[in-house]
């Protein structure tokens, strides 16, 4: 494995240029021609690895990668991801890639753009030097970050990952260098109400405000945060009313619930059920969307605290003296995978930060680091 430690050290040129190509394409929610072509990217370079490649297309939405290779041996591994961002059309424009005192910037650099990167040379660097002892499937999907509403990309996940040995999720690192071996499943309720407008001082009585009723029901809903259970529960939007003067006829939010269990989840969903029916304003309605479970959780089995072990002692090799395991709020693809039972590593990306905002960056030699630690892994699964 040296040579092939070595060679990846040799390519930081050729990544970043790489990376560049990657982030210098908007792949926002609202680009589906951008995510195509940062498949087609991702699908080239894997396909000059010797990978059966696969476009899966989803007109006016997205494009996923499904990509397998045969090894010579009997373990299966797979590697995974999303090539979506949260940045709209003209981002990369903008504030297009940049690199300096040893960090990479851009939209898209951390989550996930480096991670893809660091996944395909690690592979690059292996296939080079006639490594082929495993079978590897690799899949990135195109919509994650809208937790996939018009793809299949779920069922995907699930059967890809059904009996595998090993599922590296190259997602944002950590800025610490640690990875995750939990996360907290995702519930995105909304609630409209609707009310009665009326003069607000000549015939209030006529009027039924929806925005006091989504008050009382916003309250409701803040009191079923429970640390005990690691549940919360967020308004993060609230909006209502026409003017000072008007009781408004209208109200709305959005409501973020984030959960460690399932058993959990089902009981705050239908609490969340009861807010939304009961009425504090007369002459007022609420309707209730969005009452199901987005991401599971990933839950932090026996397999997975075994794949993190493994981790843990191949970074060992690279002079990483304890690399940590966290349990994150944090939603992703990975709870598909340890659903089914696969031991599963999420943030295999390189170390950063400030993921979202126009400061996001990468530790370029994080890049390398986790190239590495993933070609490692993969030699010792």
């Amino acid at each position: 494995m040296d040579k092939i430690l070595d060679a990846i050290a040799a390519k930081e040129q050729t990544m970043l240029r790489f990376l560049e190509s990657l982030v210098n394409i908007d792949s926002g929610i609202d680009n589906p021609e951008g995510i195509d072509q940062v498949a087609r990217l991702v699908g080239g370079k894997l396909a000059e690895l010797g990978f059966a490649v696969e476009y899966l297309e989803y007109p006016g939405a997205c494009t996923h990668v499904l990509a397998r290779k045969k090894g010579a041996g009997d373990k299966q591994v797979m590697i995974m991801g999303h090539m979506d961002t949260v940045f709209p059309k003209g981002t990369a424009a903008a504030r297009p890639f940049t690199v300096k005192d040893g960090k990479a910037y851009g939209p898209g650099v951390l989550d996930m753009k480096g991670g893809i990167t660091a996944a395909l040379f690690a592979l690059e660097a292996m296939y080079e030097h006639g490594w082929n002892d495993k079978n590897i499937t690799v899949f990135f999907c195109g919509d994650e970050e809208t937790a996939h509403p018009k793809t299949n990309a779920v069922e995907i996940f699930e059967r890809e990952a059904r009996g595998k040995d090993a599922v590296f999720n190259m997602e944002s690192g950590r800025p610490d260098g640690g990875v995750v071996i939990g996360r907290k499943g995702v519930i995105i309720p909304e609630l409209t109400v609707k009310g009665r407008a009326a003069h607000a001082g000549n015939e209030p009585e006529k009027g039924a405000s929806a925005v006091l009723e989504l008050a009382y029901k916003t309250i409701d809903l803040h009191n079923l945060t429970n640390p005990e259970t690691g549940t919360t529960v967020n308004v993060g939007v609230f909006r209502g009313g026409v003017a000072q003067n008007v009781v408004p006829p209208e109200a709305y939010a959005k409501v973020d619930i984030r959960f460690t269990k399932v058993e959990e989840a089902e009981k705050v969903l239908q609490a969340v059920r009861e807010i939304a029916a009961r009425t504090y304003v007369p002459g007022t309605e609420t309707v209730l969307t969005g009452d199901e479970i987005v991401f599971m959780p990933m839950e932090t089995t026996d397999k997975v605290l075994s794949l993190f072990k493994l981790v843990q002692e191949q970074g060992r090799k690279l002079g990483i003296e304890e690399i940590g395991g966290f349990v994150v709020g944090g939603g992703s693809d990975a709870a598909w995978t340890t659903r089914v039972g696969a031991p599963t590593v999420c943030s295999m990306g390189p170390r950063g930060g400030l993921n979202h905002s126009e400061r996001e960056y990468i530790e370029i030699d994080g890049l390398i680091e986790r190239a590495k630690l993933l070609a490692l892994c993969i030699d010792a699964v």
